[in-house]
């Protein structure tokens, strides 16, 4: 598993062959979340539930990092490669002043 933090992610995350996963809970993400990211909480990878893939590379974000790892290893599992896990998750983001994190 590939892991970047946050700030390195935000210095190539415009490119456009990329896809950010938020495995956060909703009512997390609903209080604020990074631009671009897509909500797809861990608690529904754990029932089962998948996000369909496509050829973009793959980033996962959360809070501190912790839940993301666990969903990458989860899809790594049954087969999907390119997989980032943002390691400090939404707190590097605040913690880097992050000027695109919205607001729900």
């Amino acid at each position: 598993m590939k892991q970047m933090s946050f700030a390195d992610f935000a210095a190539i995350r415009d490119d456009a062959t990329m896809r950010l996963v938020d495995v956060r809970e909703e009512h997390e993400f609903n209080a604020f979340r990074v631009k671009g990211a897509e909500l797809f909480p861990l608690s529904r990878m754990q029932r089962g539930e998948r996000f369909e893939l496509d050829d973009r590379e793959l980033y996962v974000i959360c809070r501190s990092g912790a839940r993301s790892q666990v969903a990458i290893h989860m899809l790594e599992n049954e087969g999907a490669s390119e997989c980032t896990n943002i390691s400090d998750g939404t707190l590097g983001a605040i913690s880097a002043g992050e000027e695109y994190l919205e607001k729900g």
